[in-house]
């Protein structure tokens, strides 16, 4: 993902730490409650940088339990935790995202996989916090794709901001105007840029029936076979360039 033909290959002036190359290997699927340690873009100085941060930012003593994502509806509100945050922007980096879909008359909801459709990898608007090394990441209302498919729960018909990979890597530069912020944290991806299918499991080891991979078709409306509880996902997939990584969906969301 880190080497010459992955990232770099997109953003060529990207630094990369050499020990984040080395260490960048395949890993089974994590969950974001377990605030893994996550790659994530920083603007450095004016260098877009490559850093690990772990996933999930703690308020404070008043609120211990660590904040995943971040509306982004409240990130310029004054009196929001976010607003503290504004000028600490980054970037998660994630080959795709996973969702489920609850459907009437199936009792397990089923699993969706969802990327840009140009192949891109996404680079998810978040925030950080210098003191713990640690971000959330920015979400929003959905799109029509994402409102079909993130269907119900108490935090249904959200999504991240995902935005193409030259829009994200506006979200790094330091002289964003407030105005230019705003812009920002509107901003809904077309539908038609996205890629999504239907696919077997997206936690455990159960290995899929077909042997075909993760991330492959699974037609779920002739197979009959039952899913796990609703989560919303991001997941590294063997052979892939780019880790796609594991997210329990809205957990906390002040």
């Amino acid at each position: 993902m880190l080497a010459a033909d992955g990232l770099p290959r997109y953003i060529p002036k990207i630094k990369i730490n050499r020990d984040l190359v080395n260490a960048d290997h395949n890993r089974p699927h994590i969950a974001a409650y377990e605030n893994p340690s996550c790659f994530v873009l920083v603007n450095y100085g004016g260098d877009v940088c490559v850093e690990r941060f772990f996933w999930g930012i703690v308020p404070g003593f008043k609120t211990p339990t660590p904040l995943y994502n971040a509306r982004s509806e409240k990130v310029l509100l004054r009196d929001s935790f976010w607003y503290s945050l504004k000028e600490h922007r980054c970037l998660l980096l994630a080959d795709g995202v996973y969702e489920h879909q609850q459907r009437v008359g199936v009792k397990k909801k089923i699993p969706y996989y969802i990327r840009l459709k140009s192949g891109e990898p996404l680079l998810i608007p978040a925030l950080f916090s210098f003191a713990s090394l640690s971000f959330s990441i920015l979400t929003r209302s959905a799109n029509d794709v994402f409102r079909e498919i993130h269907n119900s729960g108490p935090n249904k018909h959200r999504m991240p901001l995902l935005c193409p990979m030259e829009r994200a890597l506006r979200w790094l530069q330091k002289d964003l105007k407030q105005e230019e912020l705003v812009d920002f944290i509107g901003y809904l991806l077309p539908d038609q840029q996205l890629s999504y299918h239907t696919v077997f499991s997206i936690r455990g080891k159960k290995e899929r029936p077909d042997g075909l991979k993760e991330n492959d078709f699974f037609d779920w409306g002739q197979s009959g076979f039952l899913e796990q509880a609703s989560l919303f996902l991001f997941i590294l997939l063997p052979g892939c360039l780019f880790p796609t990584f594991f997210l329990l969906v809205f957990l906390r969301q002040p």
